[in-house]
């Protein structure tokens, strides 16, 4: 029996390889949806990208740095226009504050009176030899302590041997000398306070002003015998070493520290500047150009008074 076989160009009723492939359409319903949907999430994404915010950052922002406050000016004080009254007011608040500290402080008063044998290399050999003398600091101690206060003998020297302000500022600045020169064995009480002032004053009235009183004078104002006051001064100058000459720097700043003092209630010394100095007279004799007598003031007997005096084993040779 003859095969037959199948011509390629006969469809074989049975033969799925020639079938030919179906294609499926899809409705009009399911092609609008699926259009509708994906014009849907096109449009929803792009609004996402359109409309959404920025996103916020999460770092902490940096600190604003501190506004610094401009330093407050030391408070100035002008030494020819301050009134007198009111400069002898505050330096007598000063000196009886510390007065009465050294008071407290019997065992620090106590060390006075030993011998220092190490002294600065550049002291003249009088005052090297002065504090040499343990008795030296102890010229100006008085037995008792002065019933007058120390703001109303400042006042008195005021009144009867009137000054500049410079003469009553450079108290501080000697005072603060002699404590450096004799390595704080000189110390300021209540029993020597008074003895100082007038011979310090004696001493700078001779030095910054032109025209000066004599020393039979000051020592009336200030209640002390002639004779001691020559003492005291010619002490004064060997514990300064015969160093009178402040600059002006120097005087405005202590100036300046006392103005501070009266409204903080602390003092802060300056350290010493070293200048040259030179040395006053101590004999009473007339000055160049004395006081007017219209413009000195007379003492009257009942307004004088005498300072307690030195106990005589404490005075110097």
């Amino acid at each position: 029996m003859l095969a037959l076989a199948v011509h390629p160009d006969i469809h074989h009723p049975h033969s799925t390889a020639s079938r030919p492939s179906r294609h499926h359409v899809p409705s009009r319903s399911q092609s609008s949806s699926s259009s509708a949907s994906v014009s849907t999430t096109s449009a929803s994404a792009s609004s996402s990208r359109i409309h959404q915010p920025p996103p916020i950052s999460r770092r902490a922002p940096s600190p604003s740095p501190p506004r610094l406050r401009p330093p407050l000016d030391p408070p100035s004080l002008d030494i020819h226009s301050y009134p007198s009254t009111e400069l002898l007011r505050l330096l007598a608040a000063l000196l009886t504050q510390i007065a009465s500290t050294n008071d407290a402080l019997k065992e620090s008063a106590a060390k006075s009176t030993s011998i220092r044998t190490q002294f600065p290399p550049d002291l003249f050999n009088a005052s090297r030899a002065s504090l040499a003398n343990p008795a030296s600091t102890l010229t100006f101690h008085a037995r008792n302590i002065p019933t007058i206060t120390l703001e109303a003998y400042l006042l008195r020297i005021l009144k009867y041997c009137p000054t500049t302000n410079e003469v009553f500022l450079s108290l501080l600045v000697y005072f603060d000398r002699m404590s450096k020169i004799t390595a704080r064995a000189f110390v300021i009480d209540s029993y020597n306070i008074h003895r100082l002032v007038i011979a310090g004053v004696t001493v700078a009235s001779k030095f910054f002003s032109d025209v000066f009183y004599t020393n039979s004078r000051y020592a009336k104002v200030g209640g002390l015998p002639q004779a001691e006051l020559n003492q005291l001064e010619i002490q004064f100058l060997l514990l300064n070493d015969f160093r009178l000459v402040i600059p002006r720097e120097e005087m405005q700043r202590y100036a300046e520290q006392l103005l501070v003092f009266s409204t903080t209630g602390t003092f802060d010394s300056e350290d010493d500047t070293e200048t040259e100095g030179g040395w006053t007279s101590t004999d009473d004799e007339p000055t160049i150009r004395p006081p007017r007598s219209e413009d000195s003031c007379s003492i009257a007997s009942e307004d004088s008074f005498s300072m307690p005096p030195t106990p005589r084993e404490e005075r110097t040779p």
